[in-house]
């Protein structure tokens, strides 16, 4: 493994994996994590030697989504300028969801726990979801509740995985979306609930599972399906991307997401659950 202890990236077999590894935090992740994530994604795209990427977690969180402790480190003056907010969250985001969207290889997501915000804009992005336990499972879009607007293309790509009744309710009204609804919905690819497995076991499973998916397979076939599959989607996502980012923009240079989040930290308000 390397990339530091908060997130790992590891190759094995024709797997490359990457590990968010702050369980202490619920794998909630400040802007440079989602940065690095980012860049790992990337690097994963580029190796020669692997068909699967896959996305996973340590302890129960997949993701608590945005860790916004690193604006404490801004001047108040910053945080309320077009400059900053282009840097850390327009610019970003935009290329976040565009490295996810155009990922080449086959890319994977293991679900240890519920997942939140951003990050469970990018799980959407995935091409094969598996859960743990889906009654232990939910995803929350709380973007609502922040001030803000969806955000990673969610907007296109939950209303494709959820269907709109669904969708609605979870970025309309900041609704967490319970594992056994989105089991019936089709958003798991598997479960692994009847297994009972820890989190290190789980994730384990998932690779060796879509592994054995690959024997006799020509891995060019895979990726060009892969692209066709992508034709109709990445449009809608595109797009959905770019009027996030600019709504989203507006709001954090006009400070509401920041009132926000320390109502939400004074316990004022607090996430629907």
């Amino acid at each position: 493994m390397s990339e530091g202890e908060d997130i790992l990236y590891e190759v094995k077999g024709k797997t490359a994996i990457i590990t968010l590894n702050l369980d202490k935090k619920l794998n909630a992740l400040n802007g440079p994590q989602y940065q690095l994530l980012t860049e790992l994604l990337q690097r994963a795209d580029e190796d020669e030697d692997t068909v699967l990427t896959l996305f996973q977690s340590t302890g129960r969180f997949f993701s608590a989504g945005a860790n916004i402790s690193d604006l404490g480190n801004a001047e108040s003056s910053e945080i309320f300028s077009y400059p900053y907010w282009l840097k850390n969250f327009t610019g970003r985001n935009v290329w976040s969801t565009d490295v996810f969207m155009n990922h080449k290889k086959v890319l994977a997501c293991a679900l240890n726990g519920p997942v939140i915000g951003l990050s469970a804009a990018l799980v959407c992005l995935c091409d094969l979801i598996y859960v743990n336990d889906e009654e232990k499972f939910y995803l929350l879009a709380p973007f609502s509740n922040l001030g803000l607007v969806a955000e990673g293309g969610a907007s296109a790509s939950m209303f494709m995985r959820l269907g709109w009744a669904k969708a609605s309710e979870a970025l309309l009204f900041s609704r967490p979306i319970p594992g056994t609804i989105l089991e019936k919905n089709g958003f798991f690819n598997k479960s692994y609930k009847d297994q009972k497995l820890s989190t290190e076991a789980f994730n384990e499973q998932v690779r060796k599972d879509l592994e054995g998916q690959f024997e006799n397979l020509y891995y060019p076939s895979i990726f060009e399906n892969k692209e066709l599959l992508k034709v109709n989607r990445d449009a809608q996502i595109s797009a959905a991307s770019s009027r996030e980012s600019v709504i989203g923009l507006r709001r954090w240079v006009a400070g509401i997401p920041q009132e926000r989040f320390m109502k939400l930290a004074q316990k004022d308000i607090k996430h629907k659950m």
